[in-house]
């Protein structure tokens, strides 16, 4: 049984906790998309974590966790995440870094801060577009090169040599040296030298032996870099479609294809939000919610759950099911809206348009549910929640199209409804 988790929304969509529940009974762990502008927020043995590199299955002794190639790695997180991880456990994880991983480097946070790229869209200035640039450049440097230095060391004069020719005035890229920063990365990467191989080659035997493979997606599809809001965006693959790319797979078996949605919508930087409020009830949904980021700490806008946006995202990557998270921090709410179509220029439109200038000028149009006006935290069946909350879900299975397999009413593990097909 294989099941691939993956954000409908624009990511913190609560993957997180979501992919640490199911990682328990996984043989493997595979994150296969971005880096460390990722954030997600783990309660482990009573401890909050909030990750940004390594896969959930970290948490678990007898899981293997996979950095797949379509990542980029920041070995310093990676090194602070893990240690982290290690003394709360007592032991380290077992981690295989994909070879065809790239790697993030000093000079692409410098770059970022050089170009002032990531300010008109909101991004998380970790260097990840300027190293996935790299990659797409063939100036990248990858995990297996640290286990050849003098490939290393050519691969980063190379480069370096590139951005002292492009950047004559900076005095941070002229003081650039590729030993200097080879002989970094090796004394960093140390623990991670055994650890480095060839990552599709393992993912494919954990697959044709019927093993529990569980695939991890960070960010969310309405953030892919093809099929998202672009140019509000990350710079990797976030749908169904760029798993197998991502880890060097194909045909790709997985049973299962779990979409995480909040049971409301955030999003963090710039971008086309038709449903945000910026009032009061916004206001509350972000405090009730704790909605800040947990990479850069800041405020996620807020508003009210996008039907047509899930809709396209539910169809993009072929999902079976949803979990939908934070379903609790509407308890105080009187009346919950979901926009089931939009308005763009007079007419009604239920599809989620290509481009975001287009997304930017539709009107939401609401449909107005009851609230259900009391704590749901300790409910741990379908038929424990009130009846509005349950026409609440019901409403979203219908416009989505597939059932809602997982509720979250909180934070905590325990905090969790699983739905069988059984329920009333």
């Amino acid at each position: 049984m294989s099941t691939a988790i993956l954000g409908m929304q624009w990511g913190d969509e609560g993957k997180g906790k979501i992919t640490h529940l199911l990682a328990e009974e996984a043989d493997m762990v595979v994150r296969f998309n971005g880096g460390p502008n990722a954030g997600h927020t783990v309660i482990d043995r009573g401890v909050k974590f909030g990750t940004h590199l390594v896969p959930a299955g970290c948490f678990y002794p007898n899981t293997v966790n996979v950095l797949a190639g379509g990542m980029v790695i920041d070995l310093e997180i990676l090194r602070e995440e893990v240690e982290a991880i290690a003394a709360h456990l007592g032991a380290a994880p077992t981690l295989l870094i994909a070879e065809n991983a790239h790697l993030i480097l000093p000079f692409h946070r410098l770059i970022e801060e050089l170009e002032g790229s990531g300010s008109h869209f909101g991004t998380t200035r970790r260097g990840i577009a300027p190293a996935y640039r790299d990659k797409a450049a063939k100036v990248g440097v990858r995990a297996g090169d640290l286990l050849r230095s003098d490939d290393l060391t050519r691969r980063l004069d190379h480069r370096i040599a590139l951005l002292q020719r492009e950047w004559p005035d900076s005095d941070d890229i002229q003081a650039l040296s590729g030993g200097e920063l080879a002989r970094t990365l090796l004394d960093v990467g140390e623990p991670f030298l055994g650890s480095i191989g060839d990552g599709a080659a393992i993912i494919s035997t954990a697959l044709r032996e019927g093993k529990n493979v569980l695939f991890e997606g960070a960010q969310g599809t309405l953030l892919d870099v093809d099929h998202g809001t672009y140019p509000f965006v990350t710079s990797s693959y976030t749908t169904f479609a760029g798993l197998g790319q991502s880890i060097g797979t194909a045909p790709l078996p997985v049973d299962r294809r779990l979409g995480i949605a909040k049971a409301y919508l955030t999003r963090v930087g710039a971008g086309p939000f038709p449903t945000e409020l910026s009032d009061t009830t916004g206001d509350a949904l972000r405090e009730r919610g704790g909605e800040y980021g947990v990479t850069t700490g800041r405020p996620r806008r807020c508003g009210w759950l996008d039907l047509v946006a899930l809709r396209y995202a539910v169809e993009l990557s072929g999902i079976t099911g949803l979990a939908l998270t934070k379903l609790d921090v509407l308890d105080d709410s009187a009346e919950i809206r979901l926009c089931r179509a939009y308005r763009l220029n007079g007419k009604e439109v239920d599809r989620f348009p290509a481009a975001a200038e287009i997304l930017d000028e539709c009107e939401p149009l609401y449909e107005t549910h009851r609230g259900w006006e009391e704590p749901l935290g300790s409910a741990r069946a379908f038929a424990e929640l009130p009846a509005n909350a349950r026409a609440y879900i019901g409403r979203i299975e219908q416009l989505a199209g597939v059932p809602v397999e997982i509720v979250s009413v909180g934070p905590a593990p325990e905090e969790t409804i699983t739905i069988g097909f059984d329920r009333p």
